[in-house]
């Protein structure tokens, strides 16, 4: 489940050295170890991953600011949803081969009030043996981390909106499997604490929102279908199943509107 080729979860000797001459100098008062000037900007690429709570999973926020490589690979993700042959698995494997994890980490910039603090990007996250999410995002806020479990479907095809903007087979299934989820997660929420602590860094002890059960923290999405697709019918039905159930449905023009807000932010 790790994002990257590298382990962040050690650090080299020049990288050690590096960030305890960084960490000097944000001392202020050198009686009093409290006064610091954070220089969390000038940290190396495999500091910032090795600070934060899953090292392989972080979402480095200065990677942002490189407008034109995201904005290459988000023209090149445009390219595949506008082929014939998308469909969810080849979407997963360019993302996965693009590291193009921004585009699911935008989502919660653009859905949700959390992550600005940090941000972590989990694929194919499993839900003991018989669940399996896309993907799981988590956020953290000054309340604490909140989790946005993922779920791509098809992106064409006559069973995602029926007419008078109705949900199709394809939006139904993905419903389902969500609702699936949850009921696994009331139940074996618990269980998640073994994953989360193979992921971890070890000297960082998980928070109790990873152990604890608290529903108000878990959200779902369900992305399938265009824009085209959705009538007025269609989000009303949308607003009123993220209300009832949490579950939020989006199209693949809303993941591209999310990818492109993002770039250049300094924060998800």
């Amino acid at each position: 489940m790790k994002l990257y080729d590298r382990d962040y979860t050690i650090l080299t000797s020049d990288e050690e050295a590096e960030f305890r001459l960084l960490k000097e100098q944000e001392i202020i008062n050198e009686v009093s170890n409290k006064f610091r000037k954070p220089l969390f900007h000038k940290y190396p690429k495999a500091v910032r991953h090795y600070m934060s709570l899953f090292p392989n999973n972080y979402m480095d926020i200065f990677e942002l600011q490189d407008r034109e490589e995201l904005s290459n690979i988000l023209a090149l993700f445009q390219q595949l949803l506008n082929s014939e042959d998308a469909n969810e698995r080849s979407i997963l494997k360019f993302i996965s081969e693009h590291r193009a994890y921004f585009i699911i980490a935008s989502l919660l910039r653009n859905y949700f009030h959390f992550g600005h603090h940090a941000t972590y990007l989990f694929p194919e996250f499993q839900l003991g043996n018989s669940y399996k999410a896309d993907y799981l995002i988590i956020g953290r806020s000054s309340g604490g981390h909140e989790f946005v479990f993922v779920e791509l479907e098809a992106l064409e095809g006559n069973g995602i909106i029926l007419t008078e903007g109705e949900l199709g087979e394809v939006f139904r299934k993905g419903i389902k499997q969500l609702r699936d989820w949850q009921s696994w997660l009331d139940s074996y929420y618990f269980s998640l604490k073994e994953t989360f602590d193979k992921s971890k860094r070890a000297e960082i002890p998980l928070p109790d929102e990873f152990v604890k059960m608290d529903s108000s923290r878990l959200h779902y999405v369900v992305i399938a279908g265009k824009r085209y697709k959705f009538t007025d019918n269609t989000y009303k039905i949308r607003r009123r199943d993220h209300m009832q159930t949490n579950i939020l449905l989006l199209h693949y023009d809303n993941l591209i509107d999310a990818a492109t807000d993002v770039i250049g932010k300094k924060t998800y």
